[in-house]
């Protein structure tokens, strides 16, 4: 895994905590927050981290894209 996908994994991490509590998240609304942090668009294997960090924090993901 690259230092980009390090620092994304990193963002994702900090997002889901951010949004502890939630149901439901938006997968368009977390790309567009985890690009703003990054600078990185996520590619389908973060795509994916993201839902399976998601589910691991028992959240479901819209997927709005």
């Amino acid at each position: 895994m690259s230092d980009q996908d390090d620092l994304i994994r990193t963002a994702i991490g900090r997002l889901l905590s951010e949004k502890t509590g939630a149901a439901v998240i938006s997968m368009r609304e977390s790309v567009a927050e985890l690009l703003a942090l990054t600078g990185a668009a996520l590619d389908e294997s973060l795509q994916d981290l993201l839902l399976e960090m998601a589910e691991v924090r028992g959240m479901m993901v819209v997927l709005d894209l």
